[in-house]
Parts: C-alpha cells; sequence; structure tokens
C-alpha cells in the first residue's frame, strides 16, 4: 500500500502462467477529526445554558404581564433581546455547532425567540389592550401567525446579515408603542405594518451583523433599548427620553427604505422585491 497526497492507492498484483493483472483501489484519505478538550466542551455548554436561559426571562416577562406589571414586563424583555444579541456571536466564536454537534443551537434559539419575540409581546398587547375596541383578537392572532412563518423561513438572513422581512421582533414594537402613549389607531397602523412586512421580502438590518453604518445602527439600538428602560423604571412619562424612543427607531426606517432603493437586486421588478 502507498499514500500519494490525498489519495490511498491500494496496488495488488496477481500472477498466473504469463499474465500478470494490476487492480488498483483509489479512496480518499480521511481527515482526523478535531479533537476538544474538557474545558472546551464545558464552555460550549455553557453557551447553550445561557441561551436557553432565555425562556426561562421570557416566562418571568409573561408571569408580569399576567399579573398586570407592565413596566416590569418591559424590563423582562428587553433583558432577553440583550441576551439575544450576545448568545449568538458568543457561540460562533467559541465554535459550538462542531463542539457540540448533536444540539443545534439555532433551533434552540428560534424557539425561545418565538416566545420572548411574539408570544409574551402579543400576551402584553391584550393584557393591556392600546388598540382600538374590537381589534386586539385579530391583530394578536396575526403576529403569532406570521411570526411562527417567520422562524420557519429558510431565507432568514443574507450572507450580509440581512433579515429577509421583519424579524418577529414584536418584542420591541409594542412595549415602545405601550411606552410612547401615542393613538390607538396609530398603534393599529403600526403593528399591521409590521406583521405585514414580516412575510415579506423587505430587508433589515442586524445593528451588529450589518458592517454597513455599523457605527450609527448599533449606537441607535442602544439608545432606543435605553430610552425603554428608563422610562419602564422611572414610572412616570419622561418627556426628553421619550422623545429618544421616538427619534431612535427613525434610523432603522430610514436604514430599511435605503436598502431597499439601493440593494442588488434593484433592478427586478417592485412587486418582486417586496413578496
Amino acid at each position: 500500500m502507498a499514500v500519494t497526497g490525498l489519495m490511498v492507492v491500494d496496488v495488488r498484483v496477481f500472477g498466473q502462467h504469463d499474465v500478470w493483472c494490476f487492480s488498483m483501489t483509489f479512496g480518499a484519505e480521511e481527515s482526523s477529526p478535531t479533537v476538544y478538550t474538557t474545558r472546551q466542551i464545558q464552555a460550549a455548554w455553557a453557551v447553550h445554558a445561557f441561551t436557553a436561559l432565555g425562556v426561562i426571562i421570557g416566562y418571568e416577562g409573561l408571569n408580569s404581564v399576567i399579573g398586570g406589571h407592565a413596566r416590569a414586563a418591559i424590563l423582562w424583555l428587553v433583558a432577553a433581546l440583550v441576551l439575544d444579541g450576545v448568545d449568538g456571536p458568543l457561540a460562533r466564536k467559541l465554535d459550538v455547532r462542531n463542539r457540540i454537534p448533536t444540539l443545534d443551537g439555532n433551533s434552540l434559539d428560534l424557539i425561545i425567540d418565538y416566545f420572548t419575540c411574539t408570544i409574551v409581546p402579543v400576551a402584553f398587547l391584550y393584557r393591556f389592550n392600546f388598540l382600538p375596541d374590537n381589534t386586539v383578537g385579530p391583530v394578536g392572532f396575526t403576529m403569532l401567525f406570521v411570526g411562527a412563518l417567520w422562524m420557519a423561513r429558510t431565507d432568514q438572513e443574507t450572507d450580509e446579515g440581512w433579515f429577509n422581512g421583519f424579524p418577529a421582533e414584536f418584542n420591541m414594537i409594542i412595549p415602545t408603542l405601550f411606552l410612547i402613549g401615542a393613538s390607538p389607531w396609530i398603534d393599529l397602523v403600526v403593528c399591521v405594518a409590521f406583521s405585514v412586512l414580516t412575510l415579506s421580502r423587505v430587508q433589515f438590518a442586524h445593528p451588529v451583523s450589518v458592517r454597513e453604518h455599523r457605527n450609527i445602527s448599533l449606537p441607535s439600538m442602544l439608545l432606543w433599548l435605553g430610552a425603554m428602560v428608563t422610562l419602564a423604571i422611572a414610572q412616570r412619562d419622561v418627556l426628553a427620553v421619550r422623545v429618544v424612543l421616538i427619534v431612535a427607531p427613525m434610523w432603522t426606517v430610514a436604514q430599511v427604505v435605503h436598502r431597499f432603493v439601493t440593494r442588488p437586486d434593484r433592478a427586478r421588478p417592485l412587486w418582486r422585491r417586496l413578496i
């Protein structure tokens, strides 16, 4: 047997009288699997445990909603959002997928996201109804429906980090509307618009993954979250903070519009870029 490069050559010679036959079998040489230390495996399990902690935080948020504690529920939702923003980059940095191949971190993340980003916010909307009469039920059902479909999309994110469709993060939308205290009809229009955008092909930027204008996107997101936390803790209306809560999301809207008119497939028909 001889090894040449990445090919294994098995040579057999058979002789019978004056006839010689050569049988050669080629097979790719198997690469040895990466061996991880116990500490590395433990670190990967710690990341999965950190991700799973999101369901506990979501439960506390739901419990606050049921108890009628709106501002406490908002704080729990913000905590879940921060955790969700940290665990992904951490998992990729520690190569968790390969260290523990028997547990799909992406599936775990989507299960928790649906609970904290859609179910709890819809419960919040139902409990502290600030929509026009007889609309909270249909709107809530719609959010649950489109949120479930988005979590099952196979094209959730582009290679550049843009989400295809609004990523069902109603845990940002519902608390913001509650804290701003806008007209019920404005709240209704916003909820319906984002529900429709969830199943569209309109792209939304991930504040960390998308490098374009990240120096603006990330601070804008932090300002948004900071304003939510401040108003939730203050237990009263602080006009300056409420203005920040209104202005900070405008960068996200501007980024979505800019992406829509400049994205690589802008030559395609309008309806193909929407649906």
